[in-house]
């Protein structure tokens, strides 16, 4: 593999590879580990690699990821919650079935930064605060003059509107 085929690669699918190793259950930190190491993997195997069309290809290094992951789980040996194949199998069906739906995924980001438009700017900044400055509940608490447990029920409603717009952004596009 050339490095320019190595660039279109990771191109191509470094934002859904991500996506789907947190899916998964990653954190930010491990997903990018993770998902460096599926194309350091794709270019040292690089005649395993599909080479006919993307969804193959997607396929093919998520399936490179899911392992990456089981793996990173079973080294750290502390997840709350034990993760084997099977679970990761069906973790890959749901994934392909209900986000990607025969497309590449990227409907559902759309559909989510329609939405995030939508949201008033108290619940912009709390969504900010909380997932791109990632504070933490009490720190959030003190700068919206609100206390933790309001701070976790709005961060509740205003997950369950987001579900809900891109629910409804994604059926009409589908109407379509």
């Amino acid at each position: 593999m050339h490095r320019n085929e190595l660039e279109a690669l990771v191109r191509s699918h470094q934002a859904e590879l991500f996506r789907y190793v947190r899916f998964l259950g990653a954190d930010g930190h491990a997903a990018e580990d993770i998902v460096q190491e599926a194309f350091l993997v794709a270019f040292r195997k690089a005649r395993q690699v599909p080479t006919g069309d993307v969804t193959s290809r997607a396929a093919w290094l998520r399936g490179v990821a899911r392992r990456l992951f089981l793996h990173h789980c079973r080294r750290l040996a502390k997840s709350a919650t034990p993760v084997d194949e099977a679970s990761l199998e069906r973790a890959e069906d749901l994934w392909a079935s209900e986000f990607l739906r025969g497309g590449d995924g990227f409907d559902y980001v759309e559909a989510l930064r329609g939405c995030l438009e939508e949201l008033s700017s108290e619940q912009r900044r709390v969504i900010n605060l909380r997932y791109a400055e990632r504070k933490p509940r009490s720190e959030m608490a003190v700068l919206c003059g609100m206390t933790e447990n309001g701070i976790k029920s709005l961060l509740q409603r205003i997950r369950r509107a987001l579900g809900d717009c891109i629910r409804r952004k994604l059926a009409l596009e589908a109407a379509i």
